[in-house]
């Protein structure tokens, strides 16, 4: 009956029945590469696992300015999203949350297209839906890493949806 009830209110709403919950992270434990670690344990693998700890114990960690993290999703996709989750989210300061960075997707890795720009990000978690696009790697490229001088570019999670 609840179930009814949600339905029936979902579509006087126009509101898809898709839940955050429902999503399927296309990038969870998938291959991944990226630039130089700040130091052993903070791998890029750390940013597609699923895992947020906090601090250093699950993160990818990088002081190239600027950054990248390239993620295989080992087959062409259907993408409509991505949540990052900063530096905030695994409870490091807000002030090393990333500032600037694009979203850019690929079929083959050799042709790139741009689906997400930020320019002036403050928060811990951020989420990105795109116009749906066929994607085999997803790559994100960090040009401002904090909100301070800091060159350390913090990335907890990244999830493609």
């Amino acid at each position: 009956m609840k179930l009814l009830a949600c339905l029936a209110v979902a579509s006087l709403l126009g509101t898809p029945m898709a839940s955050h919950a429902a999503r399927v992270d296309l990038a969870l434990g998938k291959a991944v590469t990226g630039s130089s670690i700040c130091k052993p344990g903070e791998e890029a693998v750390k940013a597609v696992n699923g895992k947020l700890a906090s601090k250093t114990q699950d993160k990818f960690c990088t002081k190239d300015v600027p950054s990248w993290l390239r993620i295989d999703l080992g087959q062409v996709s259907k993408v409509s999203g991505f949540t990052i989750r900063h530096a905030g989210a695994g409870d490091e300061p807000m002030e090393m949350n990333t500032r600037a960075f694009t979203v850019r997707v690929s079929t083959d890795g050799t042709d790139w297209k741009s689906v997400v720009d930020v320019t002036a990000n403050t928060a811990s978690v951020t989420e990105h839906r795109i116009t749906p696009v066929q994607a085999r790697y997803v790559e994100l490229d960090v040009t401002k890493p904090t909100q301070t001088d800091d060159p350390a570019t913090r990335i907890y999670e990244v999830e493609v949806w």
